[in-house]
């Protein structure tokens, strides 16, 4: 695997002098601060120093394992060509393995399998070699920082098997996970396509005119071990995915994304500097503008979503980006990490087909709509996205906002209570089985939907 004319990644400094915004990575990882405060969990990680976004070096080596491919588990959603010839090259396949699961975990049956595919291929490939990469807000996805083939760049980042725990959970990143997520980008890719070619039958939300259009981080490429215990209650045979840096639908001109925390969040090196929701809003109107450029996209693309596909979007401040083109517009709102919830009533009564999905959370109530809409995106996003203008403006109130959303969640989406609970969950500290936290009533009223 040649690396020539690596791409250097942004190191541990303040943007560059004249840049109007920091660029994602620096934004994913720096102007996180003091936005881990909505559980008790949030700011939990078993991540060591170094790998960590916010305290960790600015770039550390990926171990990569050149493997045969035939040995291997292969799930692909139209990836770009120099990204499927850089990791499916030929007959074999780069398997990636995040540095401490090496380390700490070196008895796991899938890292011993690695090793063993490899050394039977090393007489004639390298059998190991590394990447540089630099850690993502999310710990496990790694942005990658050079060429990976002979091609030219193409951005992308890597989402990693990890099975330690951040906040709640480990993330591991189990082969049903790794499909499940190509095949909702692959479906999600498939409705935007014909969602563009009906161009005046174009509801709010998706390309209205005026408003931000719908956009998405697509899953290109997953690689996984073959399950070597099918009689388990579930398969624990991993992999990792490769994601597309660059939002789909693909534009011609350049423009920034911000991450959803950062438009609230400190800077790590400049706490006093304002939140950047203070300067890019409108300041003649920056409720007015919030509402329309941020929370009833990202409600109305929540309700798309789930109405069209049955997908239950988490648009938390990690998983939404902001898109700003170089006049300072936003123009789209990008979604990214497709591990979805999936309502199967939803589907059947759209009559859709599951044939491309597997069993990976499939839901069959309205418990994780709940958790996704009104914790993931009104508690923990919206709510605290709105501190600073709510701060700077003492005479709005959270309520100035919440009616309009409510309002449009009820014009959009009306027949809402077939789908979701009157009251609001969220996860107990009950663990199932597997240790994932189980769901709970909370009694609560919905504060971002009627």
């Amino acid at each position: 695997m040649s690396t020539p004319g690596a791409i250097e990644p942004e190191r541990v400094a303040k943007p560059a002098a004249g840049r109007r915004l920091p660029s994602l990575l620096y934004l994913d990882r720096y102007r996180n601060e003091g936005t881990r405060d909505y559980s008790p969990h949030a700011a939990y990680s078993e991540a060591r120093e170094e790998y960590r976004p916010d305290t960790g070096e600015a770039v550390f080596h990926l171990p990569v394992y050149e493997l045969p491919r035939g040995e291997m588990q292969v799930h692909a959603a139209n990836p770009p060509p120099e990204l499927e010839a850089a990791y499916l090259p030929e007959d074999a396949v780069l398997f990636c393995i995040h540095p401490q699961v090496l380390s700490q975990c070196p008895d796991d049956p899938y890292v011993q399998r690695t090793h063993r595919l490899s050394t039977a291929r090393s007489q004639v490939h390298a059998s190991r070699q590394h990447l540089r990469v630099s850690p993502t807000s999310s710990t496990r996805t790694l942005l990658v920082a050079q060429e990976v083939g002979p091609t030219h760049f193409c951005p992308h980042s890597l989402k990693v098997h990890f099975p330690f725990r951040i906040s709640r959970y480990g993330r591991r990143m189990r082969d049903e996970v790794v499909e499940q997520a190509i095949a909702v980008s692959e479906e999600l890719e498939r409705w935007l396509e014909v969602e563009r070619r009906r161009e005046i039958e174009r509801l709010p939300g998706i390309e209205e005119s005026g408003k931000p259009g719908f956009a998405f981080l697509r899953e290109v490429i997953g690689i996984t071990h073959r399950n070597l215990s099918p009689d388990s209650a579930r398969g624990e045979n991993w992999g990792y995915l490769v994601r597309d840096m660059v939002p789909f639908p693909v534009v011609d001109e350049a423009r920034d994304l911000v991450p959803g925390f950062a438009l609230y969040g400190r800077d790590l090196f400049d706490p006093q500097l304002s939140p950047l929701i203070l300067e890019l809003a409108d300041p003649g109107d920056a409720a007015g503008w919030t509402l329309e450029n941020v929370l009833l996209p990202i409600v109305r693309h929540w309700v798309r979503c789930f109405q069209d596909l049955g997908f239950v979007l988490e648009p938390h401040g990690q998983n939404v980006l902001l898109e700003i083109d170089q006049n300072g517009r936003a123009t789209r709102i990008v979604h990214r990490d497709l591990s979805v919830a999936i309502d199967m009533r939803r589907r059947r009564d759209l009559g859709l087909p599951d044939g491309g999905l597997n069993g990976y959370n499939r839901m069959e109530s309205g418990a994780f709509n709940s958790i996704a809409y009104d914790r993931f995106m009104g508690g923990h996003f919206f709510d605290s996205l709105l501190g600073p203008l709510l701060q700077r403006d003492p005479a709005s109130s959270l309520e100035d906002f919440r009616h309009p959303v409510r309002e449009e969640f009820d014009r959009i989406f009306p027949d809402h209570e077939r789908y979701l609970p009157r009251t609001v969950h969220y996860f107990s500290e009950a663990r199932d089985r597997f240790g994932k936290p189980m769901y709970q009533d909370t009694g609560l009223a919905p504060h971002w939907r009627p």
